[in-house]
């Protein structure tokens, strides 16, 4: 989210008589060209009711931990409606975390998913934290934080956004980085975030560090 240079010319005057300058002729002015109108991202399509309805029973499915449950279910929305973009991310996430990641197959056809849903709807940002991540559990870990990032922005108080950045550096053994937003994810949610930190492998490689030790026991 770049300034317009300014571009300065000199102007020489000869001086060829004694007490005379003659006047500089000024280039023309030119008229600055507006900025291009930036058009605002097309709303997606109206999802068909029916499919709505099941993408629902689908989305209760998968915060129960049912995760075959819910990408039947999502299956039977994107039957209905197969623009059905909450659908498509949906089932991309649950078909991950069905497996944990384990199947190769699966994690790919997870990302194919999202990338599917976000083409249909670029703006609708649960798919921005589906995607990150299904990359991160591919260890596409650039992308992922990108995408993590993006959630961030649009939404400054997503939790696990950050806290998702801190396992990948966590993973990677950066305790710096991985300290930084586990920071940020405590700030918003005390609690359940030290309760992840502390249970979770990804922070294994960082255990004795300092400031993590500091932050998690507080």
């Amino acid at each position: 989210m770049v300034k317009p240079i300014q571009l300065f010319s000199a102007l020489v005057c000869c001086c060829l008589f004694l007490g005379g300058c003659g006047p500089a002729s000024q280039p023309a002015a030119t008229e600055k060209e507006a900025p291009p109108a930036v058009a605002a991202p097309a709303a997606p399509p109206a999802i068909n009711a029916d499919s709505e309805m099941l993408f629902q029973q689908g989305l209760a499915a998968y915060n129960q931990f049912h995760y075959d449950q819910a990408i039947a279910l999502y299956d039977k929305a994107l039957a209905a409606d197969s623009k059905n973009y909450k659908a498509l991310s949906g089932k991309g996430i649950a078909l991950v975390m069905q497996g944990n990641g384990s199947n190769d197959n699966e994690v790919k056809q997870s990302i194919a998913c999202v990338r599917q849903a976000l083409q249909i709807a670029p703006e609708y940002v649960p798919a921005y934290y589906d995607l990150a991540l299904a990359l991160k559990i591919d260890k596409q870990y650039d992308e992922a934080i990108a995408w993590f990032q993006k959630v961030i922005a649009k939404e400054p108080d997503n939790t696990w956004s950050y806290y998702g950045i801190a396992t990948i550096y966590g993973d990677q053994g950066k305790a710096k980085e991985a300290v930084s937003y586990l920071k940020q994810a405590v700030a918003l949610d005390p609690e359940n975030v030290r309760q992840a930190a502390q249970n979770q492998s990804h922070f294994d490689k960082i255990r004795s560090d300092p400031e993590f030790k500091k932050l998690i026991s507080q």
